[in-house]
Order: C-alpha cells, then sequence, then structure tokens
C-alpha cells in the first residue's frame, strides 16, 4: 500500500477569525512511502497447504481440507481453479489484440503534401540529386509491440520426475527515453573587382562585384534506451520425493523390488501466474474475495485497521495483483482402491496406472497434436484410448476433462 503524509490547514476569516473551512495538502517535505500490510487470505478462495482441497490420501481414500468438505467430488476448490485461470488469460488475450489494433490503425503520414517541404526537397535536389519522400509513414507497429502487453499471464509446470520448469514468461512496460541537440554552420564569400582607364582623354571605369553564399544544417540527435521490463520470478521447489518410508525411516520396496510411493502425495501439477495491472476490478476482488472477512471486520490488528481505513467502495482505487491459479492436479493413487473410490480411480490401479499425470504421458504420443480446439481433443481422446487403453473407455468424459485442463485447450 502506498502511503503520503498530509497537512490539514484551517481556513479562517482575518478580521473575526471565523472558521470557514479545512484543506488538507500533501506534505511536499515528505515523499511517498510503501507499506507492506501482511494478511490472511480468505480461506473459502485459497489456502496454503493444499492445492485442490485435499491433502493426501487414507485407509478411507481422498482426506480433504476442513475448508473444503466438498471436494472428493470434481469442482474447483483452493488454487485449483482452471476456469477461472483460463477465464483470465482469454481477457487478456482480448485487451492485448484490441490495443495491438488500436495502434496498428494510427498512421503518422499527413494526408496533404507540405508545398514548402516540396519546393525546398526541388532545390536540394539540384545539387545532391533525388533524396526520395522523406513523410515516412509509421503504422505504430514498434509502439503497439511495446505497448500491448500490460499484464502477464505465465504458464508453469512442476514434476516430481523433472522438477520445474516455466512454459511461458512475458515481459512488459519498457520506456524509452530520447534526448536531441541540433546547431547550423553558414559560410560566405564576397568577391569584388574594381578598374579604370583613359581613352583619348576620356576616363572610363567598371566596378564587379560577386557575391556566393551557402547555408548548411546540420542536426545531430543521439537517444538513449532505458527499459524497464516488468518480470514475474517465480520459484517452486517442493520435495520430489516421493518414497514410501517405515517408521525407523527405512525405504519401502514392493515384492519385485520396485521402490513404494506414497498414496495421495502429488506428483504433477501445472499452474499459471498473473500479473493484473492496476484496475478498480482488483480491488473489488481483494476486498470481496481474496482478504479474509472475518478478520477485516472483527480484527484489532494495526493492519485490519490500516485496510479498513483503505476500504474506499464509493471511489474503488485502482489496484495491481499478482495470483497464482492451478490448472492441473496428479497425486498418487493407492495400490489397493478403497471401497468408495470413484470407479476412475479404481480402473486406473487395475490397468497399472498410478496417477492422472501417468495416464497423460502414456496419452501424449497421441493426442499432443490434437490440442487446438476441444473437438480435436475429443476425437483424438477417443481414438488413443479405443487403441491402446480400451479398459478405460467408459470414462473417456473424465479423461478428457482433466486432458483439457493439463493441455489447457479452452476453445
Amino acid at each position: 500500500m502506498q502511503s503520503q503524509t498530509a497537512d490539514v490547514f484551517a481556513l479562517r476569516l482575518a478580521h473575526t477569525g471565523t472558521l470557514v473551512a479545512y484543506r488538507m495538502l500533501p506534505n511536499p517535505d515528505i515523499p511517498r512511502d510503501w507499506n507492506i500490510l501482511a494478511f490472511p487470505i480468505n480461506p473459502q478462495y485459497t489456502k496454503q497447504g493444499t492445492l485442490d482441497g485435499g491433502v493426501g490420501f487414507d485407509e478411507h481414500g481422498k482426506v480433504l481440507d476442513p475448508a473444503y468438505p466438498d471436494a472428493r467430488q470434481y469442482g474447483e476448490y483452493s488454487y485449483y481453479k482452471p476456469r477461472e485461470a483460463y477465464a483470465l488469460k482469454r481477457a487478456i488475450q482480448r485487451r492485448q489484440q484490441q490495443l495491438r489494433s488500436y495502434y496498428e490503425s494510427v498512421s503518422t503520414a499527413t494526408g496533404t503534401p507540405d508545398p514548402t517541404q516540396q519546393r525546398a526537397a526541388r532545390i536540394a535536389e539540384t545539387f545532391v540529386g533525388p533524396i526520395g519522400d522523406n513523410r515516412g509513414e509509421s503504422t505504430g507497429q514498434t509502439a503497439a509491440d511495446g505497448a500491448i502487453v500490460r499484464d502477464l499471464a505465465n504458464t508453469y509446470v512442476w514434476t516430481a520426475d523433472g522438477g520445474f520448469f516455466a512454459e511461458t514468461t512475458t515481459t512488459t512496460d519498457s520506456v524509452t527515453e530520447t534526448t536531441a541537440g541540433s546547431y547550423t554552420v553558414k559560410d560566405m564569400a564576397t568577391v569584388g573587382a574594381e578598374f579604370g582607364f583613359t581613352v583619348f582623354g576620356v576616363g572610363i571605369g567598371a566596378q564587379l562585384d560577386a557575391s556566393l553564399g551557402g547555408s548548411h544544417s546540420v542536426t545531430r540527435t543521439r537517444s538513449r534506451d532505458a527499459s524497464r521490463s516488468y518480470a514475474l520470478d517465480v520459484n517452486c521447489r517442493p520435495s520430489g520425493d516421493l518414497q514410501a518410508y517405515s517408521a525407523d525411516g527405512q525405504a519401502r520396496f514392493g515384492p519385485d523390488g520396485s521402490p513404494r510411493r506414497v498414496p495421495g502425495k502429488v506428483d504433477a501439477y501445472r499452474f499459471m501466474s498473473f500479473y493484473l495491472h492496476e484496475s478498480g476490478d482488483n480491488f473489488d476482488d481483494f476486498f470481496h474475495k481474496v482478504v479474509d472477512p472475518l478478520w477485516l471486520a472483527d480484527s484489532s490488528a494495526p493492519n485490519a485497521a490500516a485496510l479498513r481505513q483503505t476500504q474506499q467502495s464509493d471511489r474503488k482505487p485502482p489496484c495491481w495483483r499478482v495470483l497464482h491459479l492451478v490448472t492441473f492436479v496428479s497425486r498418487i493413487l493407492p495400490p489397493v482402491p478403497a471401497a468408495d473410490a470413484p470407479p476412475l480411480e479404481q480402473d486406473l490401479i487395475r490397468a497399472d496406472i498410478v496417477s492422472n499425470y501417468e495416464l497423460v504421458r502414456r496419452l501424449d504420443p497421441y493426442v499432443r497434436q490434437a490440442t487446438g480446439t476441444r473437438t480435436a481433443l475429443a476425437a483424438a481422446t477417443r481414438a488413443a484410448l479405443t487403441t491402446h487403453l480400451p479398459q478405460l473407455l467408459a470414462h473417456e468424459e473424465a479423461i478428457r476433462r482433466f486432458l483439457t485442463d493439463y493441455y489447457g485447450v479452452t476453445e
């Protein structure tokens, strides 16, 4: 939060001292300052420690976080909000396209030629030859490239096997400063001659003056580009150790010697990080969705009191925002499904597929070229399941759903 110190002045009539009004003016001697106000996030919006409303598995199946008692069914819980994430991304792309169209529609070419410029060009051409048309047209492409990116939407992937990987990253806000100077040099030379003589007593005289003048103007421009780019620097370092251990710390292995994995641990997830430029909508989202409403209304903490003072709902001062939303989560399935486990989980275990991410890896060679539209992905998914995993055809719709989330198919 940005703060500034203001002085309050009382305006009074000079002859009676009657108070007329109060005026509040910023103190010019104290610059603006930034303050960091920590606050708890509304657990119904996102909650630390759970990506999708679950916290692991036990003998009865998925263990739920108390804030998300309905997370056993498919839905959007905690950070897992693929629909909101892709809606934000589409909105950002739409704004960028609108700005690009605006800048590309701008032309700096004049509608009518300048007659003075034309005459000057003809005179100059008699000395230096053709110089062409200096009324160059700019379509605003350079300006568009530097100005259309105001929001950021970056995509990241983490897997237990491969670690953290940034799929798409962008930067915004480039500033260019240009300084220029000019000088003019003029040269002038004059030549004169005079002579006289007498013929038969008659005097004859003559005088000749010749002037040669020239003018040379030189303009030098020095540009200084100062680029200040804003980017999201995202770090993700969860433990990739899925190994199960006994109570005494010894690694556990199966009958065939393969390591046993801990059921319920996350083995892969995808998420998107957003930077949203200043907007009154972000102000509404902060007070109505992000901050914990009970803490904001009832807490006596100094930060809560400060935030209550900034809650100017009538003005909605613009705020920028950074948020992270998960679009795909995969967890290790137990070796023996629980009695009330979802049918898809039971059939995945019977097919010796340990997680949703493992299923994605098996289907990826057959569907990766069909992720342009939902229709194409649906056809490729059905063909792949029919050929390679027919025992999962009954769950085609559910499989297509998390493939859509994983690949980010929105159309």
